[in-house]
């Protein structure tokens, strides 16, 4: 559908698609996402990602958020398409539905020339998220641009969108294009506004069968979303993505905002434990909503995300995050080992997957 679809529409493709749950999904041998779509060690990954789609398949998951790569896209650009069509193919083996992230802004490149990340063995740091260093302060100020800001860069980042729309806009393993993951993250409300309504009318122009999103992440204060640009995807998107990492007594008041807004809704991110936002309390609520989502990991492996976030030590430097709870895993539901983290939360997750799929839904 070329142009935005009415609220009738969206309820009326939901209501057939079912209650979705799954993960945001990497691979726990890989350090990054280049990692997972490049050439290097490609067959050695997919081993891994079949084992652990095998498992979220038998937990009753059936959906993954699968994030496309743009810095692959541009040093290995026909491998890359083959290995991300591999990648669907395993989820859909698996009876996993694909939502696919179409850009984001994390480890966007920096300066005024773009400079392209090394293929081959991906190096990673000890800590959380996705094998990051940390940055000099030299490092620091040098300022973070989209690959779509780079004159040089910008008809290959479009090409690499609409080659990947194209390739899956009439594909039904493919359900829901999320167009931009956390706009203003690292660039400003103006820049990122400027990308998501281009990436917007871009794709809406394939027409697609699926819906497009992007996704809410900075929350709702005062009865509005914070950000601009987040005000932004909110008015674009066909069905509604947010984020919530928070505990349940400030994740129930902003679900209930968007309820309001009359269309289906996605928690593509959550799961956050040294918050208090748990399998116990989140899950079930998602279930009785009908509030279809996505946690935050899988299998703990080199991305390492059950390690805090660099800011949750911050606040304890400062005298702050009394109420953190550093005993506990922040991400991911499952050890190296397949075994689950917690087992009663792995309970938890197979009751409800189970009630859903009773209910036919």
């Amino acid at each position: 559908m070329n142009k935005q679809w009415t609220c009738e529409q969206a309820n009326e493709w939901y209501k057939k698609l079912g209650w979705l749950r799954g993960c945001n999904f990497i691979g726990s041998d890989c350090a990054n996402r280049l990692d997972m779509f490049q050439q290097y060690k490609s067959e050695e990954k997919l081993k891994t990602a079949e084992r652990e789609l095998a498992l979220c398949q038998k937990i009753g998951f059936n959906t993954v958020r699968l994030w496309a790569n743009f810095d692959v896209y541009y040093a290995e650009p026909e491998s890359y398409m083959e290995i991300f069509e591999k990648y669907v193919s395993l989820c859909a083996k698996y009876g996993q539905k694909v939502m696919v992230v179409l850009t984001h802004e994390e480890d966007l490149p920096r300066g005024e020339k773009f400079v392209p990340k090394a293929m081959g063995e991906q190096k990673y740091a000890l800590g959380y998220h996705q094998g990051r260093f940390p940055l000099s302060e030299e490092e620091k100020a040098i300022p973070v641009r989209h690959y779509y800001e780079y004159p040089e860069l910008k008809e290959t980042f479009l090409e690499f969108i609409k080659k990947t729309v194209r390739r899956y806009k009439n594909d039904e393993r493919v359900f829901c294009w999320n167009i931009y993951n956390e706009p203003n993250n690292q660039i400003s409300d103006e820049r990122a506004i400027a990308i998501l309504k281009t990436l917007f009318e871009i794709v809406r122009a394939e027409d697609p069968i699926q819906p497009l999103t992007a996704d809410v992440w900075r929350g709702v204060k005062d009865g509005e979303v914070v950000s601009d640009a987040g005000k932004c995807a909110l008015e674009m998107s066909d069905v509604i993505s947010f984020h919530c990492y928070s505990r349940f007594e400030k994740l129930v008041p902003e679900l209930r905002f968007y309820q309001q807004k009359n269309r289906p809704i996605f928690l593509t991110e959550w799961l956050n434990r040294i918050l208090n936002n748990n399998v116990a309390e989140v899950y079930p609520l998602l279930y009785i909503t009908n509030v279809s989502n996505y946690c935050w990991g899988f299998v703990l492996g080199k991305t390492q995300t059950n390690e805090p976030w660099d800011t949750l030590w911050a606040d304890l430097e400062k005298g702050e995050g009394s109420n953190y709870d550093f005993t506990k895993w922040m991400h991911d539901l499952f050890r190296p080992s397949l075994f689950p983290y917690d087992p009663k939360e792995i309970e938890i997750i197979k009751k409800f997957n189970k009630l859903a799929e009773q209910e036919g839904r």
